[in-house]
């Protein structure tokens, strides 16, 4: 199994590339999908990266993901919010109970505009924060929901960490620590 990391004009390109550059030094199959509305697989990201998909969503031949990955950004977040095919994925992943993961503002532009957070404890940019109720909102800077199986995340500052969660999630804390070595981050940001 893999994990699908969705992509759109305008997604946050920090937040993209570290999440699949994170996943890809885990060993874990990565697909990156593009769901631009012109069917393309390239975009530009949030700060004018160019960024080339693996595929554009249409184009999947399997729905069967150990986690689905929303980065954030804007436009991005609104793009995939407003893309059928990525909307019923995700449904269908909280239906199966697989994980998915959203960072900056997909928790609320994505997720919580189609009621797939529930009442998960999540956190977002700080920019969004105010959107989530109180006694759903943490601050923390990734926030993991096993009930949900959900993971959210603050924005491009954080991007490493929420990605060293999906990897603690999917292949365990030895491989996360493993990734996290070599990367040196600053031993409180270690998994």
């Amino acid at each position: 199994m893999s994990v699908l990391v969705l992509v759109a004009p305008g997604s946050e390109e920090i937040e993209t590339v570290a999440i699949v550059d994170t996943l890809v030094r885990a060993s874990i199959e990565v697909v990156l999908a593009s769901c631009c509305p012109a069917g393309q697989r390239q975009i530009r990201a949030s700060r004018g990266v160019q960024i080339v998909a693996d595929c554009h969503l249409n184009e999947l031949t399997g729905r069967d993901f150990e986690a689905i990955v929303v980065p954030g950004g804007l436009p991005g977040s609104e793009v995939i919010r407003d893309t059928p095919l990525a909307i019923d994925l995700l449904k269908e992943q909280a239906l199966l109970g697989r994980w998915r993961a959203a960072i900056c503002a997909a928790p609320v532009v994505v997720l919580q505009h189609h009621h797939l957070l529930g009442d998960a404890r999540a956190t977002c940019h700080p920019v969004f924060q105010a959107k989530l109720p109180p006694g759903q909102l943490s601050t923390d800077r990734v926030v993991r929901d096993e009930v949900h199986r959900l993971i959210t995340s603050q924005g491009p500052g954080s991007a490493i960490e929420f990605a060293l969660e999906i990897v603690r999630v999917l292949r365990g804390d030895e491989t996360a620590h493993a990734v996290a070595g070599p990367m040196v981050l600053s031993p409180s940001l270690m998994p």
